[in-house]
């Protein structure tokens, strides 16, 4: 019988799957509602459609996805109201991430469950748009704090409105140290395009630039279940024909130190089963080099998309490791025995650490190398504990 949440997978992310003859449908169905609980059952459902065609049986029940589509079409319609209002009143931002995605990427925006709305604002109009919000009910709420702490460089708390149905994150940078080092708010203001939500004109990045901050969210969010709603977003981007400029996905990357985790981003992508070219356009594709390696053999998944156990929680914290559906000690070894990167890019050694060849699979201690050999320097407190 084949894993259920292999075949899972690999029907969501490869538009040309077809079942094999000793399918799981009960299993694939069973993982299904679980990584509804991650995404939304409406956006599976979407993703697995031509899944149940092919096999000829439900994977999601309907009436989950319409409730689920309901719910994100109220919340939907609230933020598009406040998107609106802050438009109208000529405060520029650019909305990032969720809401972005839902409106450039989907065909129908509410499929992807949006949770707060992502806005970057200019130094010199951040305070309008403060005031702005404050003076229509929104406070700030403050969140305790996980076991990484709260990371303030880039953003506040998120302001909530007085009836608790919207909830905005304004960000003074697109994302935290060091992704600003390269991708700062002024460069995502100058690359970011205007696109019509529901009568109103609304800023987002541009793809290039939405594909480097779904990267860096992704390492943001260690790998692990909070990160997969990202990772389907880059699929689809991928899939969608757009054009990508790689050169400057490298050059961001090199220069923001964070070309290890966007390796391990693509490599996690295609050990999921994502096929290596996803559309035609070879602009639109990251080239081979970025996703070669022996990964496949060495991440393997069960469809498992629960949080870990308080005990695997600590060592999933203590060692920056992800879901406990994922092998990713062995996913990260694996980056090692290659250099992936668009183009083939050298990247320059880190000044800061001696330079060492890459390690190998068969070594205990993995590390994200640049391609040079030596450790790529970004998110050190991720790398070094992996």
């Amino acid at each position: 019988m084949a894993d259920p949440g292999t075949e899972l997978w690999r029907a969501i992310l490869d538009p040309d799957w077809v079942p094999p003859a000793n399918a799981d449908s009960a299993g694939m169905a069973e993982a299904a509602s679980r990584l509804g609980g991650l995404l939304s059952s409406a956006l599976v459902r979407h993703l697995l459609r031509n899944a149940e065609m092919r096999l000829g049986t439900e994977l999601v029940p309907e009436d989950d996805a319409r409730q689920s589509l309901l719910m994100n079409r109220f919340t939907g319609g609230v933020q598009r109201r406040w998107m609106a209002e802050i438009a109208a009143a000529g405060i520029p931002v650019v909305a990032l991430k969720g809401f972005a995605f839902a409106h450039t990427l989907y065909p129908d925006p509410d499929l992807r469950t949006i949770g707060d709305i992502y806005l970057l604002v200019r130094a010199g109009d951040r305070d309008r748009l403060l005031v702005f919000l404050q003076n229509r009910g929104f406070a700030f709420e403050l969140l305790p704090t996980g076991p990484w702490g709260f990371i303030s460089d880039a953003s506040y708390q998120p302001m909530v409105s007085a009836e608790g149905d919207c909830s905005i994150d304004v960000h003074v940078q697109p994302d935290c140290y060091p992704a600003y080092r390269s991708l700062d708010c002024d460069r995502v203001f100058a690359a970011s395009r205007t696109v019509d939500i529901a009568g109103s004109v609304c800023s987002v990045p541009s793809d290039t630039h939405a594909l480097v901050l779904s990267l860096t969210n992704v390492a943001k969010d260690k790998f692990g279940p909070y990160s997969i709603r990202k990772i389907v977003d880059v699929a689809l981007l991928l899939r969608a024909n757009r054009d990508i400029d790689w050169d400057e996905v490298a050059l961001l990357a090199r220069t923001g130190r964070f070309e290890g985790p966007a390796r391990v981003s693509f490599v996690l992508l295609e050990a999921l089963g994502a096929p290596r070219v996803m559309c035609r356009r070879r602009s639109a594709v990251p080239p081979a080099a970025f996703v070669a390696g022996r990964s496949g053999p060495c991440l393997r998944t069960t469809g498992r998309t629960s949080p870990p156990s308080p005990a695997r929680f600590a060592c999933w914290r203590a060692n920056c490791c992800s879901a406990p559906s994922l092998r990713w000690r062995s996913t990260t070894r694996c980056c090692a025995c290659a250099g992936w990167f668009p183009h083939g890019a050298a990247f320059p050694p880190d000044t800061r650490r001696p330079t060492r060849p890459p390690r190998s699979c068969a070594e205990t201690r993995p590390m994200w190398p640049s391609q040079s050999g030596t450790s790529s320097g970004s998110f050190a407190a991720l790398s070094d504990g992996v």
